[in-house]
């Protein structure tokens, strides 16, 4: 087990890691606009150190007005604190979609595309028939 400064350490170079890759990413400059204004990411070190905790980074605009806005970030200690605060952030955000729309529209194409499969296989094995049946009978 380590200490509180030695895990204090460890977050702030997992930090350091994450936003380097964060920032380095192509949809990156595009999140804010997108509606992406919260990241959670948990890490977890396994057995020999186990759970770090989890990086909150969330968006604000910055009230000097020398850059457009920055990412603060906070550290949950349980995975439990990470989770109850993305279901907050997904129960306050006004959405401009409808998720049982989207889920229902999901189910629809599913169910359309197992239909195309069904009528293809059904349509192959018609075909085959009739070819071995063409095979057998004798024509004059």
């Amino acid at each position: 087990m380590i200490d509180e400064n030695q895990l204090q350490e460890l977050r702030k170079g997992m930090e350091i890691q994450f936003r380097y890759k964060f920032y380095k990413e192509a949809q990156f400059p595009f999140l804010q606009s997108l509606g992406i204004k919260h990241i959670l990411q948990a890490f977890d070190a396994g057995d020999d150190i186990g759970f770090i905790g989890m990086l909150h980074l969330w968006w604000v605009s910055d009230p000097t007005g020398t850059v457009t806005g920055i990412w603060e970030s906070e550290w949950f200690n349980t995975p439990q604190e990470g989770v109850a605060l993305a279901q907050k952030i997904d129960q306050d955000l006004r959405k401009i979609y409808n998720i049982e729309k989207l889920e229902q529209t999901q189910m629809q194409y599913i169910h359309s595309m197992a239909e195309k499969e069904m009528m293809k296989q059904l349509q192959d094995k018609i075909r085959k028939e009739e070819e071995e049946e063409s095979k057998t009978v004798l024509w004059n």
